[in-house]
Formats: structure tokens, sequence, C-alpha cells
């Protein structure tokens, strides 16, 4: 049995594993940590059931690799955050937590590696310290021969060992060494420091909670997701946010609407309607058969894509202090949060574009920004930068094997040359897995399959379609400008399996065209049970369940608004008019048992209402009125305030799962309430731009013994904001 060194034990390392024991080799697990996970494990680990891979039992310690905070979620749903066959329990989180994601690499391991020694070794705590050619290129082919001399340090013991190994796996991943701005490396090692003025630099890689910054004043620096969360995250304790970003990216949140066919007894009914899924499940769909990877975007095919990011997002982030990216002839940038803009819109964090290019004696922040400078930057405590990381695979791989790779460590895009991001033909038995941006394990799941049939001789790759995967490695490469990602995922998906498949077309496009990691393997139980979970998310997404939400966020911030009341015994009519906005980050002088409100993703939400009643041509008086919004279970409920605090429910809206397109996309909830004896039937109507509502209609019927009149309310965007 041929051993195979896997460099890593995170989620691309355990995969790669268990598919080199499918093969019939036998993968040697190298782990720099006590527990397996990398930037998937808690910062701070437990010890669970790989405990008895390490000879140390502290109760508690930090995970070198770990990348996680308190309270993250992934961006991708578990759809996507899942490999080939090992399929989330139904229970599990839409959006899992760190904490979630290692559970679920920790029973992966507990099922395909259970560590009998003749199929799978774990080398625990043991840092790879170089990895060379065990003779003069080009290298044999020949499993039976050594290929590669592994030297390692072994953390515990300070002893370094040397073994030859038949293949290697480089498992290390991409987030790895992070990346500060490079004049801020001596700030942060310089020890000098007389004024005492000098903030806090960190990496966000560093960051745990945000109750360690509490009353503080905080930069965050870059315009990734981790930059837009840690910003949202950092506001519920911090007592100013400031994001500084190199450019505006498009903001989406993890939940978003399509239109999709109606699903009912039929595999397809003939209506389409608003369908709200996870937003990895709605952008990852096929439109046509793939025709092979797009390496290089033309000014049109980007502009082509920043309308159709801009066609879900609405007019929600083009008004915001936020503001849209604004050159279309590049390629668009995306970041996902669901708070981000909310926060920025409401003042709660203060954006702005720009770079930061140094730090002067007082403490200020100095900017490079395309406006005059900004005040929000002096008087800064703590600058968080979410600025990305490095490989570090210069500290491990040899010189020769680095230049084959063509390899370069600055290149946060796409440091080598590789064929099918995996292969280079001129190192064979060397492989990469989850070298590639984003919790993709669909992505590591092929890419593993693929080097371990390749090392066990079950698949081979013909010199053409090596060159060509080469030729479309450099060109990504020496693209400009660049992509968000080397590889659009779908397509990086499809190459995987169509070389796995040598060249046969691949059976994975599923009834839906949506892509994810269960369709693309062979087994049908698991084919149709993926199906069904996909059948039962879009159906979820059609029932109306999760429309509050959406409604709820769509309607956030300022509007006009235009009542007309009608007396139907009378005829009389009456007249209110001005303004009304629906705030989240909201606060109010409270007594004890009455807590205020924080920053969150659950906040009700306050409708404070302002205007001028017209109760006849010469009788006007001012009036204003609060309600708080809040979702609850599948409905929105709506509660009378009173004296600055909650009072008793007013109405209970659901929402109807279909669509009515009278110029726009108009979604309807409706509600009864008996107010002690007059009965209000009540008509809610939101039409949506995106993700954001354009216009709203609340009609009330009310009938009781003193009481019989309708009420129509239209509420538009403020002036300048349509």
């Amino acid at each position: 049995m041929i051993d195979v060194a896997v460099i890593g034990a995170g989620s691309a390392g355990l995969v790669a594993a268990r598919h080199l024991i499918s093969a019939g080799l036998r993968p040697v697990l190298f782990e720099a940590a006590k527990t397996i996970g990398g930037a998937w494990t808690p910062s701070s680990a437990v010890h669970t059931s790989s405990e008895k891979r390490s000879s140390h039992h502290d109760d508690e310690y930090h995970h070198p690799a770990s990348k996680m905070w308190s309270g993250m979620r992934t961006n991708l749903s578990k759809y996507t955050c899942q490999y080939t066959d090992f399929p989330w329990p139904e229970e599990a989180s839409t959006f899992p937590t760190g904490e979630e994601i290692h559970d679920y690499l920790q029973s992966y391991s507990d099922t395909f590696l259970q560590e009998d020694p003749s199929s799978c070794e774990f080398l625990m705590q043991c840092r790879v310290t170089n990895v060379s050619c065990c003779s003069t290129m080009p290298l044999s082919t020949d499993n039976e021969e050594a290929n590669y001399k592994v030297e390692w340090l072994d953390v515990t013991t300070q002893r370094t060992h040397c073994r030859d190994f038949g293949g290697v796996v480089i498992a290390s991943g991409f987030f790895h060494t992070p990346c500060m701005p490079s004049f801020l490396n001596d700030k942060i090692n310089s020890k000098n420091d007389s004024s005492g003025k000098r903030p806090q630099i960190l990496h966000s890689s560093q960051y745990r909670t945000h109750e360690q910054f509490k009353g503080k004043n905080v930069a965050v620096v870059g315009g990734s997701f981790s930059s837009l969360e840690i910003a949202s995250d950092v506001s519920k304790s911090a007592a100013r946010v400031v994001s500084i970003l190199p450019s505006i990216p498009w903001v989406i949140p993890r939940w978003i609407y399509k239109f999709h066919p109606l699903l009912s007894s039929e595999p397809f009914g003939n209506t389409k309607t608003i369908t709200i899924l996870p937003s990895d499940l709605a952008l990852y769909q096929r439109t046509q058969p793939f025709q092979g990877e797009v390496t290089e975007l033309t000014p049109e095919m980007c502009q082509e894509r920043h309308q159709y990011v801009q066609s879900l997002v609405g007019r929600k982030q083009r008004f915001s202090p936020l503001g849209e990216p604004t050159n279309w002839n590049e390629p668009t940038i995306v970041a996902i949060s669901d708070e981000y803009v909310d926060l920025v819109n409401e003042e709660k964090i203060h954006a702005i574009q720009g770079h930061l290019v140094g730090i002067n004696d007082d403490g200020s922040l100095q900017l490079d920004t395309t406006t005059e400078a900004h005040d929000a930057l002096a008087d800064i405590d703590c600058v968080i930068c979410a600025t990305g990381y490095k490989p570090n695979l210069h500290n491990f791989l040899s010189s020769e094997i680095l230049s084959t790779l063509d390899y370069d460590q600055d290149d946060k895009f796409s440091p080598l040359t590789l064929a099918f991001d995996t292969l280079h033909p001129s190192l064979p038995n060397l492989a990469f897995c989850g070298l590639y941006k984003g919790p993709y394990m669909g992505v590591m799941d092929l890419q593993a399959r693929l080097a371990a049939k390749l090392m066990s001789g079950s698949v081979s790759i013909e010199d053409e379609a090596y060159k060509s995967a080469l030729k479309t490695s450099e060109t990504m490469r020496k693209s400009s400008p660049r992509q968000q990602f080397p590889h659009f995922y779908p397509d990086l998906m499809d190459t995987l399996i169509q070389v796995l498949n040598q060249g046969d077309p691949s059976d994975c496009d599923g009834k839906f065209g949506i892509v994810i990691p269960p369709l693309y393997q062979k087994d049908e139980r698991l084919r149709e049970q993926c199906r069904l979970d996909l059948t039962r998310e879009i159906k979820r997404g059609q029932d109306g369940s999760r429309m509050p939400k959406l409604v709820l966020s769509s309607i956030l911030g300022s509007w006009s608004y235009d009542r007309k009341i009608v007396h139907l015994q009378t005829g009389k009519h009456e007249h209110v008019s001005g303004t009304v906005k629906y705030s989240k980050y909201w606060t109010r002088d409270c007594d004890e048992d009455n807590n205020t409100a924080l920053p969150g993703v659950d906040n009700p939400v306050l409708y404070r209402e302002d205007g001028v009643y017209e109760f006849s041509p010469t009788q006007k008086f001012d009036v204003f009125r609060e309600y708080e919004y809040e979702v609850k279970d599948d409905a929105l409920e709506i509660y009378f305030v009173e004296g600055g605090k909650r009072a008793h429910m007013f109405l209970s809206l659901k929402f109807v799962p279909t669509v009515e397109e009278e110029g726009g996309q108009w979604v309807k909830a409706t509600s009864d309430h008996l107010c002690i004896k007059d009965l209000y039937s009540a008509t809610f109507r939101v039409k949506l731009n995106g993700l954001s509502a354009s216009e709203i209609i609340i009609k009330y019927r009310v009938k009781g013994p003193a009481k019989d009149y309708e009420s129509t309310t239209i509420l538009m965007p403020v002036a300048g904001q349509q």
C-alpha cells in the first residue's frame, strides 16, 4: 500500500484522506495543531473525541489556524458547505456557525477515518518544515517509487523527523498567513509609543468577540465578507465604528428571492412566484449547459453582471451613504452581510471609501481617498485589518517545486499555476486540495477524488488536457482587472467532474439547475435525497413563511406618506400627510425593566410617523404615532407603542405566497383585529424592487358601533430616493 502525505487536517485534508483510502492508498495526515478542523476550529476548543490523537489533555487551548469569532456564521448555506456524500442533518442551521462546521468535520472524520494504522495515520502537533523531490525531475509516475521527502517537527518533543512518500497532497488551506498593510508592520513591531495615542492594531483573524471593544472607537479596514461582518458585529459594543473600504462592493444578505416555478403536486407548476432561498442556491444556478470556464471578463460581461446584482439589491444600496460600485467595466465584487447596509443607513457604521496609508503621531488615521479628509478618523482606539491572507507554501515546499509551480507568495488571488486548480504535470503524485477562497467543500471533494484516482492509476489525463488547463490558469493569473475569485464555483465544479468522468457529459445538472455537491457523485440514493432536500427548501421559500423578514428588511428607511380617510356613512373625507421612518437600530430612555435595544438581526423595527392631520379645510394639527414591528414565526406582528413603551398587539400579518404583478412585484398580507368593539380589517401591500420596497399601501376597513370608515395610506420613498 502506497503512503501519501496529507499536509493539513482541516476540511481539505480530511476529504483528501478519505478518498485516498477509497482508492487503496494510505494517507498520513500532518497537523500542526492538537485537533482537526483547521480554520474551522473554534478559537478556544475543548478536546472531544480527538483527544486520543494527542498526548496533551489541556482543558482548553487556542487553535493556531482558527479564524472564528463568537457567533460567526458561514456566508454560504449548508447546501454548499458539504461534501458530495455526507449531507447535513435536516435540523442543522441553514447557515452553520463555526462550531457547527467543526462538529460536521469531526463527524466526517469519525465516519471515514477511523485511525486504523493499516489504512490511515494522524500525526498531530507535527508541523511540516520541508517537502522536496526525492530525485532529479522529471519524477516517476510509478506509484511504487518514493517521489517526495517530507520533513517535520514534532511540536511536543521538538524533535525533527524525515520520511519518503509515494505522493503528497497539500491541504494547508488558502487562509493561512494574515496579510497586513505594509506600513503597519513597523507600527505593530515597534515598542516605542511615548505618546500613548497609537491605536491597537490587529488582524481580523485575532477578532473574537465584540464585547472586548465595549465603548471603544474602532476602524475596520477591508471590503471582504469578514470586514463587513466584523464591522456589523463590533457595532453591538463599540462607541463608534468606521468602515474603510478600498472599493465599494455589492452587499447582499444571506437570504434573497428569485422567481421560480411554483411547486405543486407536479414537479413544476405553470406559475412562477417569489421564492426566498439562501443566496448561494439562488446565485449558483445553471441557465445553460457548461461550455467551459470563462478566463477573462470583457467590459460588456462585467456590465451585465453588475446590472444583474443591482436587480437583486434594488434601491437600498444606491441611496445609502455606502453607495453602489461606480465602475461597471470592472468585475463585480460581492460581499454577503445581513446587517451592514442597514447599520450604515442608520449611521451606526460610518463607511468611507479609501485606503489606510498611515498613522499620525497623534494616533489619527491617514487615508488616501477621492474626497477630503474625514474627521471620523481621529480618536480611533483600535484598527482591525480584514485585509486577507497569504499562502504559506514557501515555508515548507522546496524551491525546486515552487519554481515549477511559478509560485508568487505575494499573490493573494492565485499564487500558483495549476491544472484544474489541483495538479501540475511536472510534479506527478503531488496535488493541491482546497487552495481556493471560501468554504466550497464540493470543490475540495472533487479535487481530492481526482488526486486519489490519479495516484492510484485509475484515471489518467492526456497531455493536451494538461496544457489547456495550465494555459487557463496562466490566463487567469495574468488577467487585469481580476475577478473576485479565480474560478466561478459552478464552472470549476463542472470542470473537475468532466476530468473525473474522462470527458463524458456529467449528469449533475439536477432538475432545478442548482449547483450543490451531492449532485456530483454516483450514489443515486444520495442524489435523490438531495433532490428531495432542494424540493423541501424551495417549497419553504414559496409558502410565505419567510416573507415577513424579507418585507421588514425591505421597508427600512424614510418614507413620505399620504393618507385618505373616508367615512362611509357621511361621505366625509379627511387627510393626513407627512413622513414615516422605519428604524432597526433604535434606543430610547428606558427603566431597568425595559432593556435598551441593541443592534441585532432580530431587533423589533420602530415605526415613527410624523404628519399633519387635516380634519377640515380650516382645522389642521400635528400628529405622530409609533408602532413596533417584529417577526414572530411566519407572521409580521405590529404592536402599539404607548408612553414610549410597547403595549398590546395591533395586527398579526400573514403574507400570501403569490405575487401580484400590477406594474411591479407586489406581495400582500392581511389581518383582522378586534379592538374593543371595533373590527379592523387590514391589507398590507408592498411593491418589491429587488431586496428593497419601492411603494407601500396600507388599507384599513374599520367597522364598529360608532365607526365605519376606510383608511388608505400610500408610502413612497422620500424625495430623491425613488
